[in-house]
């Protein structure tokens, strides 16, 4: 997607029913998408991207975005888009989406997020409820859009396997069981949403996250220093 700055036009008509504009590249699924909306009687318009956006008349009431997948482009092109029309719905209509991929999207923006297979059945509700007010995304995902509710020794565990030490090492300075360290990673790791102790630290390292000043909170002086200078010098997606 490509970064667009959305401004209302003079001259533009007062319309009674909200407007919603499709941006997508791939004619079947702008095709598809105008479709479904269109059928639940609200006004739609179809551009083939979201920069063209910026040549209609008005600000829509609701912005369909259609990407492969929410990443990091994605995300930065939402996070624009809320920052200058905080009014303006946004639903993302995407390929797939993980876990962590719908939590950040709603963070960054998203008033909903429904998959690409799911089109004609979900759009046009979580278009409505875009415009009442809510946010909705597939019901896989429903557990994503909370944050991890982590419990102290999770933190405390995480906060180690960021500084590299094994579950020999951890449960060492814990005075846990090798077993007992492994069951805590295991429910931090469903939590999460992540798949390896890799995939934790890069979660807990990006900035954008927010989880590694609530781990910093719970460690000792010198773990919060090594912890904090990873967090810092951690690149953004």
């Amino acid at each position: 997607m490509t970064s667009i700055a959305v401004e209302a036009r003079a001259g533009a008509e007062p319309r009674d029913e909200p407007l919603v504009v499709v941006a997508a590249a791939d004619p079947e699924i702008r095709t598809q998408c105008v479709a479904a909306v269109s059928a639940s009687g609200l006004m739609v318009r179809g551009t083939a991207s979201a920069a063209q956006v910026a040549l209609d008349a008005a600000i829509p009431d609701v912005l369909i975005l259609h990407c492969d997948d929410v990443a990091s482009d994605e995300l930065s092109l939402l996070r624009e888009l809320r920052r200058e029309h905080d009014d303006m719905r946004i639903v993302v209509v995407c390929q797939a989406a993980s876990a962590r991929g719908a939590r950040r999207a709603v963070d960054g923006g998203a008033d909903g997020v429904v998959f690409s297979e799911q089109i004609a059945t979900a759009l046009a509700p979580t278009v409505a409820a875009a415009l009442a007010g809510q946010t909705s995304v597939p019901a896989q995902l429903r557990a994503s859009v909370r944050r991890p509710s982590l419990s102290f020794r999770e933190k405390q565990i995480l906060g180690m396997v960021v500084m590299g030490l094994t579950n020999s090492q951890i449960g060492a300075r814990l005075y846990l069981a090798e077993s007992t360290v492994k069951s805590h990673l295991s429910s931090a790791f469903t939590k999460l949403g992540v798949r390896s102790r890799s995939e934790a630290a890069a979660l807990i390292l990006d900035p954008q996250e927010s989880l590694g000043p609530a781990i910093l909170a719970i460690m000792g002086p010198l773990e919060r220093r090594q912890i904090s200078s990873a967090v810092t010098t951690a690149p953004a997606d």
